[in-house]
């Protein structure tokens, strides 16, 4: 739990900026990618638990594992057939100033390292990385359905019921602190140049704080492939039925057969309670309409599953662009972005979880009590959802987010001061002006005199800046330096006890599960909920984001080769 958690919810999600840039993604496509997973979790999940129920579940876990490796190894492999990545090589020098001549080039940044046989015959394919992304993303679906159904129903068949809730809840608190140090390691790993493995990095001339920077995407994929093969051989390793040891003298002779009959489902009669008893009920798909249709009529298990399904549709949404949010919202690099964005949920979504765990065990709170706890834990994050309206104002842009001197342009980096440069508007290269105003290239600038000094950048001659000169310049790379932009942190302290409540109701929602449905059909009821949660709120979740986020972008990239849109630049914070 705790490396599916890191893989798919932080690896992945942490480089969604970066997966956008290096390949020319949108938001939306971004959404697709993520909830790709979700899709295949839907396809398998009924099938899964309804017939790996009653097989060695343990077996079943283990070849997840392997195939988790798999989709691992495939995410990573555009990094490996595509050439280098090329920040501001796609056009000459002169275009980076303002050149009254077009000196354009279209260069595919994209193309394969090294053309063969192979790489032709998938190129139709992977010329669109998405596609490749979200084929990734469906096998890592279909190698984690038996983890979040048939595993935590071994944990639950293995546990006394008053303890249940604990271990569910430090098995869901794994679900956290696995995305979390996914966001703390990806934030790490983006420091490096993504082409460090083949180039040397002393000779890129960009920071991570720059637009432009592309970090180590693949790297966290690579190392979750793998830890996941390593837990292969472990897993399958498991008895089908865990049997008591003799030093837990409290648990003698009651290992899982026997604490499958110590626990009495809290069940409605009318739901078919007593069908779910027989033998060789659930054994033959035959019975598999009659177990819907018993699940159907139970109106708890119902209820708790469609409110998971709406608490889906913003978790799934804030882990795949929470990192975004900050970054955009606050002003933040992407590798800070993802480190904070883990460092509010390491407290918030493990003590909620652990939390919520211990009140039910320590106050043996009944099914209708934990409901009620339940609806306190979402009033309080309601309560507390105003945080989210916190934000930095844009920097100001010449004409995107202000108009350039003297005009009232906007909506263009073009004005009546640079309409003699041939500027592109494919890669986003920022300088500050003397003016303390931000302008998308100094080509955008009217800048005409380039001066290098060691790994600093300085422009001169800029006929958009109407300040005077500075030792000898007008301009200089990267964004202006402003300290109006304060309000994160408080964010980030509301927002941490808002992901807390929003957690402390999962584990207790999986403990009612549990509890309101027959033994026979506790694993199959589980993996119907998770189709629900999947198809209602994950997959829905990411792509609603996405898209709402999009509507948001004020500069798009605009690729020199066609023309067509790519990635955002810059975003209307407001």
């Amino acid at each position: 739990i705790f490396l599916t958690g890191m893989f798919v919810n932080g690896f992945i999600n942490v480089s969604i900026t970066t997966l956008e840039k290096r390949f020319g993604l949108r938001s939306s496509e971004a959404g697709v990618i993520s909830v790709g997973y979700d899709i295949a979790f839907c396809i398998l999940t009924m099938f899964v638990t309804y017939f790996g129920s009653r097989s060695h579940r343990p077996r079943i876990i283990s070849v997840g594992a392997f195939l988790l490796g798999v989709g691992g190894l495939i995410f990573s492999l555009p990094h490996f057939t595509t050439g280098l990545y090329s920040f501001e090589e796609g056009f000459a020098r002169a275009v980076i100033i303002c050149s009254t001549r077009s000196v354009l080039r279209c260069k595919n940044i994209y193309q394969f390292k090294h053309p063969s046989n192979f790489n032709k015959l998938i190129f139709a394919m992977i010329i669109n990385y998405v596609y490749v992304f979200i084929f990734a993303q469906l096998i890592n679906g279909v190698g984690c359905t038996p983890l979040y159904t048939l595993g935590l129903a071994v944990i639950e068949d293995s546990v006394p019921k008053e303890s249940a809730s604990l271990y569910l809840g430090i098995g869901n608190a794994a679900s956290i602190f696995g995305p979390v140090l996914g966001y703390g390691l990806g934030g790490v790993v983006l420091s490096f140049w993504v082409d460090f493995d083949q180039i040397d990095t002393s000779n890129v001339n960009l920071t991570p704080s720059d637009p432009r920077w592309v970090g180590a995407w693949w790297l966290g994929t690579m190392i979750s492939m793998a830890c996941a093969f390593l837990l292969v051989i472990p897993f399958a390793g498991f008895p089908a039925q865990f049997k008591a040891r003799q030093p837990f003298t409290h648990f003698l002779n009651t290992g899982t057969a026997q604490f499958r009959r110590m626990k009495n489902a809290e069940v409605d009669k009318t739901t078919g309670g007593e069908v779910a008893k027989e033998e060789n009920f659930a054994k033959s798909y035959k019975d598999f309409p009659k177990a819907l249709m018993m699940l159907a009529k139970n109106k708890t298990y119902v209820f708790v599953t469609l409110a998971d399904c709406s608490e889906a549709i913003l978790i799934s949404g804030f882990t795949t662009f929470l990192p975004k949010i900050i970054e955009s919202e606050f002003q933040q690099s992407a590798g800070t972005a993802a480190l904070v964005a883990g460092v509010i949920s390491i407290p918030g979504g493990m003590l909620g979880h652990v939390l919520a765990g211990l009140i039910i065990k320590c106050f043996n709170l009944k099914t209708a009590n934990i409901l009620k706890f339940n609806i306190v834990c979402c009033l309080c994050v309601c309560a507390l959802s105003p945080s989210l309206l916190m934000y930095c104002r844009n920097r100001p842009v010449a004409g995107i987010t202000i108009p350039y001197n003297n005009t009232n342009d906007l909506g263009g980096i073009m004005s009546t001061c640079n309409a003699n440069c041939s500027c592109q508007e494919e890669f986003y290269i920022p300088v500050c002006g003397t003016d303390g105003i931000n302008y998308f290239s100094a080509c955008a600038a009217g800048c005409n005199e380039h001066i290098e000094n060691g790994t600093d950048s300085y422009y001169n001659n800029c006929s958009c800046i109407s300040t005077p000169s500075n030792n000898g310049w007008q301009a200089s790379s990267g964004h202006c330096v402003t300290n109006d932009c304060n309000s994160l942190g408080a964010f980030l302290g509301v927002f941490c006890v808002c992901v807390m409540f929003t957690f402390m109701s999962s584990t207790p929602s999986l403990v009612v599960t549990f509890r309101v449905l027959p033994q026979r059909i506790r694993t199959f009821g589980l993996g119907v909920q998770w189709l629900f949660i999947r198809a209602l709120g994950s997959i829905p979740g990411p792509i609603m984001f996405g898209t709402v986020i999009d509507l948001t972008c004020i500069l798009w990239q605009k690729r020199i080769c066609d023309g067509s849109k790519g990635s955002c630049w810059i975003y209307n914070s407001e």
